[in-house]
């Protein structure tokens, strides 16, 4: 099947294994040792943990972030977050959540650890692409507000109450959607999830 996606390219078959392997890596595809390549999909157990793990994870990325951000960052966040109020007033779904993203992901560099922000991006990159954007999860400008709590919490708190803030919204952003998959509100680690995935062969593997 790489064959015939190089053929269907008019690229090598080489760039075609590079391809799946670069988007392995990012979580976009699954590859089994003797069966195939497949589309990433998620259980409701995975995106359970996945939600668990991002918001530990995030919690860290804000705690470094507050010693480094600056008012210039603070003033770029604010802006970003005023997008997306415009998107939910104007009931833009994808505009919204493409944003919310961004804003994270501007977040996350903001800690200064190249790795870390990495690391919640590949986390979280796979989720965004499969399971929220296909999604008819109503979004609204007062959500996007929410992201406020944040801003304000790197301007103007000070440890422990900080770290309090900062997980209490983003334990309530992960709540939401966790409601919305139909899943128990949790952000507490689960430990030896339950394999449900359902994949899509991209090689024509058997």
């Amino acid at each position: 099947m790489e064959r015939e996606i190089a053929r269907q390219m008019k690229v090598g078959t080489p760039v075609v294994r590079e391809a799946l392997i670069s988007l392995q890596g990012q979580g976009f595809v699954r590859r089994v040792v003797n069966t195939g390549t497949y589309v990433t999909k998620f259980s409701h157990e995975e995106i359970r943990q996945l939600y668990s793990l991002r918001v530990e994870l995030e919690v860290i990325a804000y705690q470094w972030a507050r010693t480094r951000v600056t008012h210039a960052d603070l003033q770029e966040l604010r802006r970003q977050v005023g997008v997306v109020v415009q998107a939910g007033e104007a009931g833009n779904r994808r505009e919204f959540l493409e944003r919310d993203y961004a804003f994270h992901r501007r977040s996350w560099a903001l800690s200064g650890n190249a790795y870390l922000s990495d690391t919640l991006d590949r986390l979280m990159a796979p989720l965004f692409a499969f399971v929220v954007l296909a999604s008819e999860a109503p979004l609204t400008a007062s959500m996007g507000r929410e992201h406020y709590e944040l801003i304000n919490a790197l301007q103007d708190l000070e440890e422990p109450e900080f770290t309090r803030v900062v997980r209490k919204t983003l334990s309530g952003f992960a709540g939401r959607w966790l409601t919305v998959f139909q899943l128990e509100p949790s952000v507490e680690a689960v430990s030896n999830p339950a394999s449900q995935t359902d994949q899509t062969d991209l090689t024509g593997q058997t």
